[in-house]
């Protein structure tokens, strides 16, 4: 049905449908289908919803607007760079698509390599991205120190048992940077308590981190756990940061030349 027609099938009138970005309900969020008792959630709601939830999941604003088809394989000057990036990237896109297939597993990745700077984060964020705007799941995506750091800040007050509640029971929890913390005893009882509830749970995690699984700092608890939980993806050992910033450089000459 054409979107004007659904404008005046739903709306109650013209101002009411103004309200709502795709002209198709008064605002509120539902459609009442006129005379009868019908209605349907609009795609204003889910709209707000998707909105709402990228607020929550602290996504850095350098990633943000990142969708994984804008991971570009082609900044990796190595050819087993180029096949590494290229197939992290396949791997990426047919999670979210088949993504209402794999969720029941509690399955997510674990992107790893040496090298900083060689893309892991960028990617794992665009997941996040792509599972809030396309599947409406509540993402939740910090850096190991800084949940650490929130964890201590909180510790023996009421925000501590919240804080803990919201990190276990997300949908998808995404870890950047993990095992670059001191592993004391005190780390390894928070990541234990975090992933086993998780895991028992079934709840996705995702990691990035310096390190293959099996060489983490971490007790043997938590190693197994990760295994578990996400599958390894390994990613180049170089950096595309400065090849990166040369690309969009080249783009943004382009762009500014053209009559």
């Amino acid at each position: 049905m054409p979107q004007t027609q659904k404008k005046n099938l739903f709306a109650t009138s013209e101002k009411e449908a103004a309200k709502c970005p795709f002209g198709l309900c008064d605002g509120s969020g539902i459609i009442a289908y006129r005379g009868t008792f019908d209605t349907r959630i609009c795609d204003c709601m889910q709209l707000q919803i998707a909105k709402t939830r990228m607020k929550f999941a602290e996504i850095p604003n350098e990633f943000r607007e990142l969708k994984i088809n804008d991971f570009r394989t082609d900044c990796y000057k190595t050819e087993i760079g180029q096949k590494l990036a290229y197939m992290a990237k396949k791997l990426a896109i047919e999670y979210i698509k088949k993504f209402d297939s794999i969720k029941e597993s509690g399955k997510g990745f674990y992107f790893y390599s040496q090298t900083k700077g060689s893309g892991k984060t960028r990617l794992m964020a665009s997941i996040g991205n792509a599972l809030i705007k396309r599947h409406f799941k509540s993402v939740r995506f910090l850096t190991t120190n800084n949940l650490l750091d929130e964890i201590k800040n909180t510790f023996q007050t009421e925000g501590y048992s919240k804080l803990m509640e919201q990190i276990k029971r997300v949908d998808i929890l995404m870890l950047d940077d993990f095992g670059g913390e001191r592993p004391t005893d005190w780390v390894n009882e928070v990541f234990y308590s975090i992933l086993n509830d998780r895991m028992t749970a079934k709840k996705i995690t995702f990691f990035t981190s310096n390190a293959e699984a099996e060489a983490l700092q971490y007790g043997e608890r938590i190693i197994s756990r990760v295994m578990k939980m996400a599958m390894p993806v390994k990613f180049p050992e170089e950096s595309i940061r400065e090849a990166m910033a040369k690309k969009e450089n080249e783009s943004l000459m382009t762009l500014l030349m053209e009559r």
